[in-house]
């Protein structure tokens, strides 16, 4: 596991700077804090800062074929790597070392671009092929691991995050108003969009080749089925086969492996999983809350009752609402603005299990591939509910702003994003947005400036989602909406917030139930199973009884997410009225500033629910201030300098 970065220049008399690839990796040092690598050889520079986790001694990079003509930088861990170096070895590459790094090098140069389709695990990597002159860029099916890049006149720039061409002047750090627009619709930037204009994001499943001449090829080399298949009539035991076989795969390490438990489905079963795996009790860790609302999301008591069934050594981490400390790291962490309120858990647990480990395995992915959202049912019910007259459907719409919104997860809070969600029953894409969204287009014009909405066309992100849809084949029920989930919900907000708030304390995720052949042999099975008698995650809670204790199979759902709400009335409230105060969003131009007002003084006396806009807008200007108003720094040679950058009024 690493951080990696990159500079390629098309003149080939134009040499790369030590000094920018040493600021790159600096920038990014929490993500491989045992050793630092770079290779400066003209006008290429590849580095890297790793963490030793396969091959500790043997694994530095970058690393070269045996004739130095190719050499690469990668992000992540491969866990079929000891299979395909048989296979290399069989024909006559020779390994100088154990790691998996040098396993990828080689079959790039057996195979060419078509290596990464064997490849099992997640990574980000970058292959120079000196010969050839091209940079090949790749990044695993699902998005797991991340990789930004810039491509310019004068050449071509990666690196793991986006701080790290920040840092190095590699961006002029103008906002793209799409994407951002985008962000307040969602609470994350779809990829291949980032919040500059000159950064993008290499999508999950995806190659890039830049050759010296300047041309860009982007390939899609994976995706998951578009084909139901029947299940086996042992689907049941099958299915626990396939499950302890991914998570197997993923403990594939040189050091201790531990593991996040919510207490939920999923991560319980990847911990029963581990301790199936023979390899000694695992070491689990779950949260704890403190704090207004911290009843409701307390799955302690499951937690403890799967460490007794399986011996598991469980370790909880108390978290309160004190982030006065904890919360402009979080928002530099992410990268990008980002409104998850899982964040909070996540970067806490990650402090705790990082002081004293190196990898963790999570159970994120079992939402998306067994259907444990409220909205997947949800949308099934829509396209009943699509069938009944539009003037009855528009009158349940309105129908909603005067019911009783009492707050998360509860009843009435899902049936009024239902008929919220009612009047947008075109397409699939269009309803999976409105059970998604945090506001529809009619909000957030009212909330953007006068002079915003004059920039604005809107509607970012359901472009996004409708030609995703429509390149797929326009899937139908059940399978567009887990499909939309994979494409965008699992990798562009949870992988992504996953990798970055870990990685901030050096502390490798793993996700086996986000594995490809696993999604393989679950993704294309029948709705009714996954949903059988309109059954959250009914073939998951099937296969697992045996497994897990009774109690784990009929708890309600809860999510890794703390008692946002409460916590934005009571603990979070100075905060939240400093960061949004009328001055401060009237000085930035963006948003109305009696919009905001009331959308805090609503949430504060409970008359409405407003914590996924309110969290979003706290997450957006926390963000501006660090990475748009925060320090100049030189430009990067070639890289335009913009002169009224940020806001329709300027940066504040």
């Amino acid at each position: 596991m690493c951080g990696i970065v990159g500079i390629v220049h098309r003149d080939a008399e134009r040499p790369v700077d030590p000094a920018a690839l040493r600021t790159m990796c600096d920038a990014i040092r929490h993500r491989g804090p045992d050793d630092e690598g770079t290779l400066v050889s003209g006008p290429v520079g590849l580095g890297m800062r790793r963490l030793s986790i396969i091959d500790l001694a043997g694994g530095r990079q970058p690393m070269t074929n045996e004739d130095g003509s190719q050499v690469i930088v990668f992000n992540g861990e491969i866990y079929n790597y000891r299979e395909l170096r048989r296979e290399l070895v069989r024909r006559r590459h020779r390994f100088r070392t154990h790691s998996d790094t040098e396993t990828i090098v080689h079959l790039y140069e057996e195979h060419g671009p078509h290596a990464v389709e064997r490849l099992r695990g997640m990574f980000a990597f970058a292959i120079w092929d000196g010969a050839a002159r091209s940079l090949f860029l790749a990044r695993d099916r699902f998005g797991i691991k991340p990789l930004y890049y810039v491509v310019a006149p004068w050449g071509i720039a990666f690196a793991s995050e986006l701080k790290a061409l920040v840092a190095a002047g590699l961006t002029a750090r103008e906002l793209d108003w799409d994407a951002l627009d985008a962000y307040v619709q969602l609470g994350y930037i779809p990829a291949p969009a980032t919040p500059f204009h000159d950064v993008r994001k290499l999508e999950p499943g995806h190659w890039l080749l830049w050759r010296e001449t300047g041309a860009v090829m982007v390939h899609p080399y994976w995706d998951l089925p578009r084909h139901e298949t029947p299940a086996p009539p042992d689907i049941a035991d099958r299915l626990v086969e396939w499950l302890d076989d991914s998570v197997a795969a993923h403990l594939v390490s040189d050091v201790p492996v531990a593991a996040f438990l919510s207490g939920g489905l999923d991560s319980s079963a990847v911990v029963a999983s581990m301790a199936v795996a023979g390899e000694g009790p695992p070491h689990a860790f779950t949260a704890r809350y403190f704090g207004s609302g911290a009843a409701d999301t307390d799955e302690t008591e499951l937690a403890r009752q799967l460490a007794r069934r399986y011996d598991a050594r469980l370790t909880i981490v108390d978290i309160r609402p004190n982030l006065r400390e904890s919360f402009e790291p979080i928002v530099r962490a992410l990268d990008e603005p980002h409104a998850d309120d899982s964040a909070v858990p996540t970067w806490a647990l990650s402090q705790a299990v990082g002081s004293s480990y190196k990898v963790a395995l999570t159970g994120i992915g079992g939402d998306e591939l067994f259907a444990g959202y409220w909205r997947h049912l949800g949308l099934l019910a829509m396209e009943q509910f699509g069938r009944l007259p539009r003037a009855l459907r528009g009158a349940a719409a309105s129908l909603s702003s005067f019911l009783p919104d009492p707050g998360r997860g509860l009843g009435m809070y899902r049936l009024k994003r239902f008929l919220r969600a009612a009047r947008d029953t075109a397409t699939m894409p269009d309803r999976y947005l409105g059970l998604l969204g945090k506001c529809d287009d009619r909000e957030r014009a009212q909330l953007y400036s006068a002079d915003l909405r004059v920039l604005l066309p809107g509607g970012a992100a359901g472009e996004r989602l409708r030609r995703l849809h429509r390149d797929a084949g326009a899937p139908r029920g059940l399978a567009a909406a887990l499909y939309l989930d994979y494409k965008v919900y699992l990798a562009d907000d949870i992988l992504a917030l996953s990798d970055r708030l870990s990685m901030a304390h050096s502390l490798e995720l793993r996700v086996p139930l986000v594995d490809h052949i696993l999604a393989e042999r679950v993704f294309p099975l029948p709705a009714r199973l996954k949903l059988g008698g309109w059954k959250l995650k009914h073939l998951l809670k099937r296969a697992l009884a045996g497994r897990l204790p009774a109690a784990h199979l009929t708890a309600p759902k809860r999510g890794f997410v703390g008692p946002t709400a409460a916590w934005l009335r009571d603990e979070l409230r100075p905060m939240l009225q400093d960061e949004l105060s009328a001055s401060r969003i009237t000085r930035l131009g963006y948003f109305d500033p009696g919009a905001v007002a009331r959308l805090i003084d609503e949430h504060c006396a409970r008359r409405h629910n407003r914590e996924g806009i309110l969290w979003a807008l706290l997450c957006f200007s926390t963000w501006h201030r660090l990475y748009v108003e925060g320090p100049a720094v030189p430009r990067y040679e070639g890289v335009a300098t913009i002169s009224a950058p940020a806001s329709p009024r300027g940066v504040a």
